[in-house]
């Protein structure tokens, strides 16, 4: 069968007029009426009648149409899940795909163009590991540490995963200019107690680091996003513990300062599922992270 002619009786049925449908699919009126008509000899019955008014499904011919509508969609659906097949898809958290990410892309795209790679950022680590649990991405990047996934606080995936840790991210405490730790090398402890502590709320992974390092009952007051957090040391109006990448133009512009103490990295990880074979897939977009 000619899906052309069955799409053309499709979008009759859909538009109703010959004129109309042969506007939609960008053929002549008399294309149309010549498509159906040679679909109808093909099946060996009519899907329209004919009169003074234009042509009129049939019942039967209504039935047939329809269930090809649906068949047509099925087979686009298919195909569309077969290119996307044949991607390398990534979840990162949204931070990481803001900074860490494009310059990696990037050199992979120019080393291996071939290879499609589709970025599907998401500020919400549960659910870029639920996407990768469906197989809806092939592989999650994060900032994580320690030897399991999840060592840095956060809620572990059900699933058994595999990780590699591409590089250390550093971590940098960060001051208003002028503030008293400013200047000298500090102590932990005095960090810890000098107090003014903000980030951005207890699920983030630079809150995490910081309770990490300085303990689970070190007082941090939630301010909102990055940006808030930001505003807030430069403004005078506490310290962070923040990726050295995050505030790199606010170190360099001078509306910050690093407070000489030294702070554990965290890691940039790449995790997947351990039963899915996706480590020959993945193995350009290691070489390209690791790379840059």
């Amino acid at each position: 069968m000619d899906l052309d002619q069955l799409r053309t009786a499709i979008a009759l049925l859909q538009h109703r007029t010959v004129n109309r449908a042969a506007a939609a699919e960008g053929l002549a009126p008399s294309s149309v009426s010549d498509r159906v008509r040679r679909l109808e000899a093909e099946l060996g019955a009519s899907l329209f009648t004919r009169d003074r008014a234009g042509m009129h499904p049939t019942a039967a011919g209504r039935a047939y149409l329809t269930s090809a509508a649906a068949a047509l969609e099925a087979l686009r659906s298919a195909a569309q899940r077969l290119q996307d097949s044949s991607a390398l898809v990534v979840g990162a958290q949204a931070s990481i795909a803001d900074d860490l990410l494009p310059s990696a892309l990037a050199a992979l795209r120019q080393s291996h163009p071939e290879l499609e790679v589709r970025l599907r950022p998401d500020p919400d680590r549960a659910r870029l590991f639920d996407a990768l649990d469906r197989g809806e991405v092939d592989a999650v990047v994060l900032l994580d540490t320690g030897e399991r996934v999840g060592d840095l606080g956060f809620r572990k995936p059900t699933s058994t995963m595999e990780h590699l840790d591409l590089r250390e991210v550093p971590m940098v405490t960060v001051a208003a200019p002028g503030h008293p730790l400013l200047g000298r090398p500090v102590t932990m402890e005095q960090v810890r107690t000098t107090g003014g502590l903000i980030g951005r709320d207890s699920r983030c992974s630079f809150w995490m680091s910081t309770e990490r390092w300085l303990g689970p009952d070190v007082d941090i007051t939630a301010v909102g996003g990055l940006a808030q957090v930001r505003e807030w040391v430069a403004t005078g109006c506490g310290i962070a513990v923040l990726p050295e990448f995050a505030v790199r133009t606010d170190l360099d512009s001078g509306r910050m300062g690093t407070i000489e103490v030294p702070v554990p990295p965290l890691h940039l990880r790449l995790i997947w599922r351990q039963d899915r074979e996706a480590t020959a897939s993945l193995r350009p977009l290691l070489y390209a992270l690791t790379r840059t």
